[in-house]
């Protein structure tokens, strides 16, 4: 389907990953469910990466403090998440250290 902010098909290649997190942080270690899965690629093009949530998570703080830029997306964990989480490790999908947002 269509990304409902920036358009373009909702497709993204594993290596264009630069971080994956759930959300809250800390409660799939913990055996509990997440309520959002996030990530952030850079194969959407670059002049759309400041849309929506992708203002606050490229804002030049969080660059300098260790986060990469590019566009950020989130959806609902309806999914195992344990299961979603071993795919992103298995294709090899980069992610920051917890410290970095």
């Amino acid at each position: 389907g269509e990304n409902i902010v920036v358009g373009g098909a909702n497709r993204w290649t594993y290596d264009s990953f630069v971080n994956w997190e759930f959300f809250p942080k800390g409660w799939i270690e913990k055996g509990i469910p997440p309520i959002l899965v996030y990530f952030k690629e850079t194969q959407t093009p670059e002049q759309e990466w400041n849309k929506g949530p992708g203002a606050a998570a490229n804002a030049p703080e969080k660059l300098a403090s260790g986060a990469v830029a590019g566009q950020v997306h989130f959806f609902p964990v309806i999914c195992n998440p344990e299961q979603i989480k071993a795919q992103f490790e298995l294709r090899g999908c980069a992610k920051l250290p917890s410290t970095v947002d």
